[in-house]
């Protein structure tokens, strides 16, 4: 029903009013402003009441209405809207708008300060929704409920909060029936600065910034990628925890895996195969220096290392061998100093090839050393990173005592309000 109506309904009303007192024998008196809306003060009294008409407009306690109906008030409510009809999609308030750029409904807190609120939604149903949000239009950029702030601080264009102490509630919860759809999409349209498309924090110790379910059971977990045509996959896990990232990796701390190998395209057939190699292991964080050295006129030869090789290395290791011909009483001369050492007891003019080993003394590695054998945490105890390997099920798999996942929500909710008039 369009506010004008309202207007006129009051008059109407009045009026009536004023006519059924009229055709009795006592004549009705008082005295009022123009535009303003009569009421009866007494049985043949009329007055000004509250309502005010100028032109088109209603004004509710004020006399310059910027609207159809503008109602102004003291109390905690400015309007309040209530149906006890117990039909589907039945409204208290609805706001209607033809325009191409309009607002059904708008909310505007004018307090410079303090926790308030544009638009406030409350449901006290156990399956029921504070605010909901519907956009219809099957084509076109149509968004159900947005929100924008203008905020330097820490402002949000729509914030979600839950007040539960327990269970699996969600502050913001998104979701998507469309196959190439979106739950959450996160958008940071600055095209310069440290900007985050998705952030996610928590304060608990044992709290998760971010989780992803494949639910499944299969396809992809995460996926990374760069570029405006969504076509280069930067990294990606899928839902059995297999990797592959694309540019290179950095690892600040230790690195621990169950094995390791480089894969490349086979030299002999790139096209048709791989050629993979396994890492050299060593319960020692140890480094690996070799070479050929020829011997001079005596037999002997220095062999130089690198200047940092000393102040990075100790513990060192020896290995010669002779090539060419038989060299049984090559020895090393003089150990390492100075970040050389001398070979000596070959034929003169004979190659040697030499290998030497030394665990690194830097202060990272002092600081990290690896434990070579080590009890698991009492979480991890009856449990294998490989339980398969053991004759054990997924269930006795590391990580598998962790919070289970949460269960989502079912969403029959329609959130259609429909239109009441």
């Amino acid at each position: 029903m369009k506010y004008r109506s309202i207007a006129i309904l009051i008059f109407c009303a009045s009026v009536a009013a004023t006519v059924s007192a009229q055709s009795g024998d006592d004549e009705i008196g008082g005295a009022g402003i123009p535009n303003f809306i009569p009421e009866f003060t007494g049985k043949h009294e009329l007055a000004d009441s509250n309502i005010f008409r100028a032109g088109a407009k209603i004004g509710v306690n004020t006399t310059s209405p910027q609207a159809t109906l503008d109602v102004e008030g003291t109390g905690i409510f400015g309007i309040w809207g209530a149906t006890s009809s117990l039909s589907p999609f039945a409204v208290g308030v609805t706001g209607q708008s033809a325009s191409t750029t309009g607002n059904g409904v708008v909310g505007e807190a004018t307090a410079t300060t303090g926790v308030n609120n544009g638009v406030f939604g409350l449901s006290a149903s156990t399956s029921g929704i504070g605010v909901s949000g519907s956009a219809t239009a099957t084509t076109g950029n149509a968004y159900g409920v947005y929100g924008q702030t203008a905020s330097t601080g820490f402002g949000a264009g729509v914030f979600g909060g839950t007040t539960a102490s327990t269970g699996t509630a969600f502050g913001v919860f998104g979701q998507s029936s469309g196959t190439s759809g979106n739950g959450v999409f996160g958008y940071a349209s600055a095209s310069s600065g440290s900007t985050i498309g998705v952030v996610g924090f928590v304060e608990s110790p044992t709290g998760t910034a971010g989780r992803f379910v494949a639910n499944a059971g299969s396809g992809l977990i995460l996926q990374g990628v760069s570029g405006s045509s969504g076509t280069n996959v930067v990294f990606t896990v899928d839902a059995s925890g297999n990797g592959s990232y694309a540019g290179n990796l950095s690892v600040t701390g230790n690195l621990t895996k169950g094995s390791g190998s480089f894969k490349i395209d086979h030299p002999l057939d790139p096209a048709n195969k791989y050629l993979e190699h396994s890492f050299v292991e060593s319960p020692d964080m140890m480094n690996i220096y070799n070479g050929v050295v020829v011997l001079d006129s005596k037999g002997e030869a220095s062999v130089n290392l690198p200047e940092y090789f000393q102040a990075l290395n100790s513990d060192f290791r020896y290995q010669l061998t002779a090539m060419g011909a038989p060299g049984p009483n090559l020895y090393i001369a003089e150990e390492i100093s100075r970040n050389q050492f001398r070979v000596a007891g070959g034929k003169p003019g004979s190659k040697v090839s030499w290998q030497v080993t030394g665990v690194r003394q830097d202060a990272y590695a002092k600081a990290h050393r690896i434990k070579v054998e080590e009890d698991k945490p009492a979480q991890e105890r009856g449990h294998y990173l490989h339980p398969e390997l053991f004759g054990e099920t997924q269930k006795e798999a590391i990580g598998s005592n962790v919070a289970p996942p949460v269960t989502l929500p079912v969403t029959t909710a329609k959130t259609n309000v429909g239109n009441p008039r």
